[in-house]
């Protein structure tokens, strides 16, 4: 049954789509985000204060720590809009991933300051917390990175990879392991001892390696320790997961519409090359990818604002709706580059924007298969659990 406060949300929410949008295709064309490409840090600061002065930084922000406190609909809406224009800037990696987990993370007058500074707009943190190079190792509840207690001090040594926004943040909450079990620890970008290598991905922006050789930090750094830690990495992973879901989605949606273009434009032995019953099977194939996930990624939204969503069925839905979304955007790219011909593989042509975007989303936290085995893990557990 719809209520008046569904009604009301939905108008809202359309009214936010509207906004978002007109503000991304104003301030954000896809010339911008060509010109930023391989330009260190690979995002512009000045973006990310226009996006402060719109209030979105501070969407899932606490109101007594100066933001709005709204659902990741809301959150959504703004992804979904940026991500048609492919900017650059890592709303993802720093709103939801960082931002989620400093807000699930034991409350801290550290925590507290960070979360105020970042819906402000002025601190970007990031997360690091993978350790393997192709990500296929990495859990939520483990780390190789060594913490250590020293007096009133913290010690730090190991690496992290796949970190974003990498040197464009300005720390970084780091995963490790020590006395208490796992931990999270912050780690601002200027301590000494720390070295931030950045690494070049395929849509231009960068990652980075970090590497701590006994990097001290006051003991006041210590954000989470054990269970607490692992709950709150795993639940902003998660959250992680289907935000950047929404992106490819978005993403998945700009390449089918310029390949609709372009199959009602360009012409071949007289006629439209979309009259070709061969190429509207094969976009009707598109279509049905873009429909698939647009509907599992809204099924996943409504579970991430739901008050009694369970962490078991929270993990496996978005496992569900990552690997989807992966396979969607890679396999639409793949078929819209085809589908254009020669022009689809032009660096010049705009479609590469979105194609080269896709494969980083669709890599990054895991691609498809790696979420499938998650979500088999995650469903098998559940089901061992019932039966005994």
């Amino acid at each position: 049954m719809t209520t008046t406060h569904d009604s009301e949300r939905a108008e809202q929410l359309t009214l936010l789509r509207e906004s978002a949008l007109s503000f991304a295709a104003k301030a954000s064309p896809l010339h911008r985000a060509r010109a930023l490409r391989q330009q260190t840090p690979g995002f512009d600061r000045q973006f990310w204060a226009a996006l402060a002065e719109q209030g979105w930084t501070g969407l899932l922000v606490s109101e007594k720590m100066g933001g709005y406190e709204q659902g990741f609909a809301e959150m959504a809406e703004v992804v979904a809009a940026l991500a048609t224009q492919v900017a650059p800037e890592p709303v993802v990696p720093v709103l939801v991933f960082a931002g989620r987990l400093l807000a699930h993370a034991v409350p801290s007058d550290l925590a507290t300051r960070l979360l105020t500074e970042m819906a402000e707009g002025r601190t970007l943190p990031a997360v690091a917390w993978q350790e393997d190079i192709t990500g296929a190792k990495d859990r939520t509840d483990q780390a190789a990175t060594r913490l250590e207690r020293q007096a009133d001090a913290l010690l730090l040594n190991g690496s992290k990879r796949h970190v974003r926004p990498g040197a464009g943040a300005d720390g970084y909450i780091v995963s490790a392991t020590g006395p208490g079990g796992l931990a999270l620890v912050w780690v601002p970008a200027d301590t000494a001892d720390l070295t931030v290598t950045s690494q070049p991905l395929a849509d231009g922006s960068y990652a980075a390696q970090l590497d701590f050789n006994n990097v001290r930090l006051p003991a006041s750094h210590l954000l989470a320790e054990g269970p607490n830690a692992v709950a709150a990495l795993t639940r902003a992973y998660d959250e992680t997961l289907v935000s950047t879901s929404v992106e490819l989605l978005a993403l998945v949606r700009g390449m089918l519409s310029m390949t609709q273009d372009y199959l009602r434009t360009r012409v071949q032995f007289g006629k439209p090359i979309g009259t070709f019953q061969s190429l509207q099977h094969r976009a009707v194939d598109l279509l049905l990818q873009q429909e698939l996930t647009a509907s599992i990624v809204t099924q996943a939204l409504a579970l991430l604002d739901s008050p009694d969503s369970d962490a078991s069925a929270r993990s496996a839905m978005a496992s569900r709706v990552k690997s989807r979304a992966s396979d969607a955007g890679l396999q639409v790219a793949r078929e819209a580059v085809q589908l254009h011909g020669a022009i689809g593989v032009t660096d010049e042509y705009d479609l590469g924007l979105y194609l080269q975007r896709a494969l980083v989303l669709a890599a990054w936290l895991g691609n498809g298969s790696q979420q499938r085995r998650r979500y088999a893990d995650l469903t098998q557990n559940a089901t061992e659990q019932e039966h005994a």
